[in-house]
């Protein structure tokens, strides 16, 4: 045991609802599928929610939700980039000239002036409506993503802790959710239950064994075969590496109860040979008990080991298989260490049975024994009656089987005063919800979500779904292109609708590009645009609500999305939820057969007897029967606690029939020894006389099981309440139907298997005869057993971290030149007056694809200002869109002038000047990366030289013309912004250059966001003249944190042919080239 025990530290725990569906389950494969596609994950949701008139456009408020936002990207394992409140996004609106693609808290509003506004812009933006803020404005949600799901619950306790150190506002409650936040803290809430349930049902085991024999040994023999089996089970759990799930929660109650039954009977039969034989030595004793006990105890055993099978066999969901074949593995373990370990202590111990037990017994006034007696001679006496209500029972049940409700949901997992419960119903409350349902559309080519068709299909689909129970919110690509139609528009509320053309829809798409960063609409439409996300928020993740949800919309897409080329998928939480607890009505029934049947085998062959098989599984199917009623009764419905209550019921509920069909076979066969027939009055006597010790046993036997599984009642996690009151229940109609109901039905039916040769003498000659045909009719009734099991039986089974040579630094001889020269050496390289040039774009996202977009440029300077204008030539769709700058000098003090022309509006349109440290175009390059064309600027960053590396020629890309083994020096310089202003505007705290000697371009660099976290590093190649300048011809920015690369390449380079004065005007731009 000690051996075993040393694998229990290693036990993990999975409380994942995926944790219930096989890992090939295609449901399940294309939901990963879909999360990595659009880069999804079970997020974690802050809930700002206050009463106050102003609502959360209160400036307190609003400056909490910016203090929120921006202490969840430093939280270890969130996602910086995916964190999504009113502080992180960005807000499209028209202005007299185009549009703007800004921060809603640009900046973050501090007067009451500034709230309305704010109030005013989500209110023109549907999207955010009841998804990030509620429609009466008095909550709104800080969504955070995880970076790895299996760190939920340190996650979740980091952002309790950042919620319990906010800020205080007066009337503003925070909450915390989010199916993140269910399996983060799942876990502990398992454990901190487990951890009060388990010692309170030991405890109360250990009180019932010791009133049962008034002596300590037995309960203390008792607690070593329960440690023993739940440690050991625990253990080689874990040595297997099978987690710890929800439903795990229940074996160690479920084996403590069972432990303790051989114990039981085995000390009973102990103690009573004491009584009889007072002269016999107790070791001698300990042997007789043995020998009487080995074959009830094993044949419960196995009946016990067969009911828990059923579980393995019949389902499909790993943590029911687990549980059952563990819960058996616990059970065999028990019996071993109740066959060897507990005779062996017994015989060193000599346990001394109670005096007051003696006289109790001898006086035939023992109180357990006198209850026992008097049960068993009520049922006795009164036949019909017993097997009347047995009956009624069973009518009962089979009608209340087939009203039951499956219904299932993660959120009633926890009691209702837990905070996390009230969190989900408070954010359920106030905004769209927070249970997610993804539809993927799918189109056949690349960029076919670009035709008007497509789109207005998912635009009707989002419409149709919103007319369904519970679905709050429908959002998609769509709602930001009929945003962007609308501002385009002069903002006016009819034209918020989708453009009408292909050509269009893609120029939307890019002038949003102009401001926007390349992932931003990662989790609505794939790169290729080829797949688009339908997401629909729910405000109740109930089987019995997403059901009809799931079944309508696959219904609709079915009939709407069945076109050659065309095609939609549901996935998301709710769907794969929905797949798995489905299936949870069609388990119970299944492993209940399975169950059923391999139990009537094993009592079947144990008994040599079909019939004897059908005697054993008739407790614990009334059993069973009953507390359908109950379910039906009390509005229980069948979930992961209560679908899995059958198959233990069986387990736990068929040792009381097997011990007493044993006891009474036992008694009669004994008698046959000496008498060929017996009348009705010995058989009552023979019946009766097994209460006062059998069923005292029995009795406590019982207790022992109903009180451990009466301790789950008082289980903080729903489901394993709910379990343990219908186990508790199911084990108290199988006692008492198995010390009533049996019996009666021997005296009445007179089986052949328990009685042999030995008849009954009846005043009726036809009695004898009916009893005759009763038997045939169990042979016949047995045989039936047989084959219908035979059937059924056949049927079920068909960073990776870099290194820089900083050693290099510390070896090198000589004085490193200061920074200043440096930069004077790189900044007045020569660029050339003007430049003719294509320009290649390849954008890369972190799976790989490519978009490419193939553009002329042309650049030049007035003075001190550089103008600069592109022409996409490819793809077709945006082809002769053009992009004008007009780049100002630092101390002109005005901002840049940017225009857009889209051909497909026929329409020269202002775009706002950008941040510097914007995403030009769309890349992963900044405006101010490419403004610069290279150079650097001591006015942003203090600049120090850390080092200096040496490198052949080729590796720093120089003069094609040089002799290709020169040496060139690499002076290593570090950048960091005078300011945390600048810091912000450019988005980076740090940077690192490499500058070469030779040529005096920085050849590579490496840049750190505003959190210290490396952000990108900028390789620069192919690195030759052109008209006697030396020009870079190919850049590559690689973001580290989205997996996004940009490659730009520079080809048919003309620094001399003049260019026009008149390319730079607004004008020219509709001419194109």
């Amino acid at each position: 045991m000690l051996t075993i025990g040393t694998f229990l530290p290693q036990l993990t725990k999975d409380t994942r609802g995926d944790a219930f569906m096989d890992p090939s389950n295609p449901a399940l494969l294309y939901r990963d599928k879909v999360k990595q596609q659009f880069g999804l994950s079970d997020p974690f949701v802050i809930a700002v929610v206050t009463p106050q008139d102003q609502g959360i456009y209160a400036p307190p408020v609003l400056e909490l939700v910016e203090w929120l936002s921006e202490h969840s990207q430093n939280v270890d394992n969130i996602d910086p980039e995916r964190v999504m409140s009113l502080a992180t996004e960005n807000n499209i609106l028209g202005s007299a000239s185009g549009m703007e693609v800004t921060p809603f808290f640009d900046p973050r509003p501090q007067t009451d002036a500034e709230s309305a506004q704010l109030r005013q812009a989500i209110e023109d933006f549907p999207l955010y409506q009841g998804k990030l803020v509620s429609r009466n404005g008095r909550a709104t949600l800080i969504v955070a993503e995880m970076l790895d799901e299996n760190q939920a619950e340190d996650t979740y306790i980091a952002l309790q802790q950042l919620i319990d150190s906010a800020p205080t506002v007066d009337g503003v409650e925070l909450h915390l959710a989010g199916e993140g936040a269910v399996a983060g803290y799942l876990g502990s809430y398992i454990d901190s239950d487990a951890g009060r349930l388990n010692p309170i049902a030991g405890l109360i085991i250990t009180l019932i064994i010791g009133l049962a024999f008034r002596r300590v040994a037995p309960a203390l023999l008792a607690n070593v075969i329960i440690a023993a089996s739940v440690l050991m089970t625990l253990s080689l759990m874990a040595a297997s590496k099978v987690p710890f799930y929800v439903i795990t929660n229940a074996l160690p109650v479920i084996l403590i109860g069972i432990s303790v039954a051989d114990a039981i009977h085995i000390f009973s039969r102990y103690y009573e040979l004491q009584i009889e034989k007072p002269g016999v030595a107790r070791s001698q004793l300990v042997v007789e008990a043995m020998v009487d006990m080995w074959r009830p105890i094993t044949l419960t055993t196995l009946t016990t080991m067969a009911g828990f099978l059923g579980l393995y066999f019949a389902s499909h969901m790993p943590p029911f298989k687990f549980m059952g074949v563990f819960t058996a593995l616990g059970v065999a373990i028990a019996w071993v260490f109740s066959m060897v370990f507990l005779p062996a202590a017994m015989i060193w111990a000599q346990p001394k049975v109670s005096q007051n037990f003696v006289r109790s017994q001898q006086a035939n006034r023992e109180i357990f024994s006198v209850i026992m007696q008097k049960l068993g001679g009520i049922s006795i006496r009164h036949p019909g009656t017993t097997i009347s209500l047995a009956v009624i029972i069973a009518l009962a049940g089979f009608y209340a089987a087939s009203q039951l409700q499956v219904d299932e949901d993660r959120i009633e997992t926890f009691h209702h005063s837990e905070a996390i419960y009230r969190a989900d119903r408070t954010i359920n409350a106030h905004l769209d919800g927070t249970n997610n349902l993804d539809i993927v559309i799918e189109t056949e080519r690349d960029e076919g979500l670009f035709e008007p068709q497509v789109l207005q299909k998912i635009e009707a689909l989002q419409d149709f779904a919103l007319t369904l129970p519970h679905v709050n919110n429908a959002t998609s690509i769509v709602d930001y292109l009929k945003q962007m139609n609308r501002v385009l528009n002069d903002g006016h509320r009819e034209d918020y609708q989708l453009p009408m053309h292909r050509d269009a829809i893609a120029q939307y798409f890019l002038l949003y590009s102009t401001s926007g960063d390349p992932t931003d609409f990662e989790e609505e439409v794939d790169y290729d645009y080829r797949l688009a996300n339908v997401r629909l928020m729910l405000d109740s993740a109930a089987f019995r609500h997403t059901q009809p949800v799931v079944t309508q919309l696959q219904s609709y897409l079915d009939n709407n999305f069945n076109e050659p080329g065309l095609s939609a998928t549901l996935s998301g939480r709710v769907t794969v939820n929905y797949h798995w607890i489905r299936g949870v009505g069609d388990t119970h029934f299944y492993s209940l057969a399975v169950a059923l049947i391999l139990v009537w085998l094993v009592a079947a062959l144990l008994f040599r007897s079909a019939l004897a098989g059908v005697y054993a599984l008739l407790p614990v199917v009334s059993a069973i029967l009953l507390i359908y009623s109950f379910m039906a009764l009390t509005g229980i419905a069948l979930g992961i606690g209560t679908s899995m209550f059958a198959s233990v019921a069986i387990g736990l509920g068929v040792d009381f029939a097997i011990h007493t069909l044993d006891r009474i076979k036992e008694r009669l066969h004994h008698l046959s020894q000496t008498e060929r027939s017996i009348t009705r009055s010995q058989l009552d006597e023979q019946l009766l006389a097994i209460f006062p010790t059998t069923g005292r046993a029995l009795l406590f036997n019982f207790l022992a099981i109903a009180c451990g599984f009466g301790v789950l009642i008082s289980s903080k996690v729903v489901p394993l309440n709910n379990f343990g009151t219908i186990v508790a229940l199911a084990v108290t109609t199988s006692f008492i139907a198995s010390v009533t109901l049996l019996p009666v039905l021997i005296k009445v039916f007179k089986p052949r298997f328990a009685f042999g040769t030995l008849t009954v003498e009846e005043n009726c000659p036809t009695h004898a005869s009916a009893s005759t045909k009763i038997i045939g009719t169990g042979r016949v009734l047995g045989f039936l057993v047989v084959g219908l099991a035979l059937v059924i039986t056949l049927s079920l089974l068909g960073e990776r971290a870099q290194a820089e040579g900083l050693a290099d630094h510390t070896s090198a001889a000589g004085e490193l030149p200061t920074s200043e020269w440096i930069i004077e050496q790189v900044n007045s390289r020569d660029d050339g007056q003007q430049v003719t040039r294509t320009l290649t774009m390849t954008l890369t996202d972190r799976h790989g694809k490519q978009r490419v977009r193939e553009t002329r440029g042309f650049r030049k300077y007035f003075g001190e200002e550089k103008h600069s204008v592109l022409f996409y030539t490819s793809p077709t769709n945006v082809k002769d869109t053009a992009f004008l700058t007009y780049d100002y000098p630092r101390d002109a003090e005005r901002d840049d002038d940017q225009w857009l022309y889209l051909p497909a509006l026929r329409k020269v349109r202002r775009i706002s000047a950008s941040d510097r440290g914007d995403h030009f175009l769309g890349t992963d390059f900044t405006y101010e990366d490419i403004k610069k064309e290279g150079r650097l600027e001591p006015a942003d960053f203090a600049y120090k030289v850390i080092g200096r590396e040496s490198t052949s020629s080729s590796s720093s890309s120089s003069d094609s013309s040089s002799d290709s083994d020169s040496e060139h020096t690499l002076y290593h310089l570090e950048g960091i912004p005078h300011t945390e202003a600048i810091a912000g505007e450019l988005g980076y705290s740090r940077t690192e250059l490499w500058v070469d000697n030779q040529t005096w371009i920085v050849v590579k660099a490496r840049f750190w966001d505003i959190r210290g976290n490396e952000l990108k590093s900028l390789q620069v190649e192919d690195i030759r003249p052109v008209d006697g300048i030396l020009t870079r011809h190919t850049m590559i920015m690689s973001n580290h944190k989205t997996g996004h690369r940009s490659v730009f390449t520079f080809s048919d380079v003309d620094y001399q042919t003049p260019v026009d004065d008149q390319r730079f005007r607004q004008r020219s731009l509709a001419r194109g080239l």
